[in-house]
């Protein structure tokens, strides 16, 4: 786990469309900081610096932990919820929720799929990824940002459970250890009537009659030809 980011925040005082315009033009974000274990309603409204913020969640991921200071006072928190805009892509706003380090908490974690297959270099099997994350119970300091599926002994046929992953120490599996995270299977074999429905045969239907308007004018020309000899 990344350690803490510091997020020098400040208190928001204004309200609506144009305040929120203003704090991005400054580099800010309007931000909600709610109470602990509250993620609904109340909470404290901030301005954030929108470029760390915005790092962070792309290079380390939502479950990073923030410490956040408004004057004197710094809560460690992590994002609940962002809202960014849908064409631009830019982040507007986000809300935090405190963490209690002390305290463990379940979060979702990423899978992301590392090595090589047997089954696909050696067999021409297809490597499926059917889970791309799961649920994990841990301190706060401990949320890895990725979990690692190692597929390097996977033959043809072969599955992977989430409960044959192997965990950082203190992070425990709450999805269902019998839930398939990657697989590898045979490769789809596609039947003549897949073909027709795919429309490949009027393809050929069409290269064929192609074909035949080639030869004919091939066979004008020797006609032709034989003409003008004769």
């Amino acid at each position: 786990m990344a350690d803490n980011v510091d997020l020098q925040a400040r208190a928001r005082e204004g309200r609506g469309k144009n305040d929120a315009r203003r704090l991005r033009a400054s580099g800010f974000i309007p931000a909600v900081l709610y109470g602990e274990g509250n993620e609904a309603g109340g909470g404290t409204t901030l301005a954030v610096p929108d470029k760390a913020v915005d790092y962070t969640l792309t290079h380390f991921g939502d479950n990073a932990l923030y410490n956040i200071s408004v004057g004197s006072d710094t809560s460690t928190a992590r994002v609940v919820d962002v809202q960014r805009d849908p064409v631009s892509g830019r982040l507007v706003h986000v809300d935090f929720i405190p963490v209690n380090m002390t305290q463990r908490i379940e979060v979702t974690v990423p899978l992301r799929v590392e090595g090589e297959a047997p089954g696909v270099e050696q067999d021409g099997g297809v490597l499926q990824q059917v889970a791309y994350e799961l649920q994990v119970e841990s301190l706060p300091g401990n949320i890895p940002q990725e979990i690692t599926v190692n597929v390097s002994n996977l033959q043809m046929g072969d599955n992977l459970s989430l409960g044959g992953l192997t965990l950082p120490e203190g992070v425990s599996l709450i999805s269902e250890p019998e839930e398939v995270a990657v697989t590898v299977v045979a490769p789809t074999e596609i039947t003549e009537e897949e073909i027709e429905a795919a429309g490949i045969v009027e393809e050929e239907g069409e290269e064929a009659a192609s074909e035949d308007v080639e030869e004919g004018e091939e066979d004008a020309a020797e006609q032709s030809s034989e003409e003008e000899n004769g």
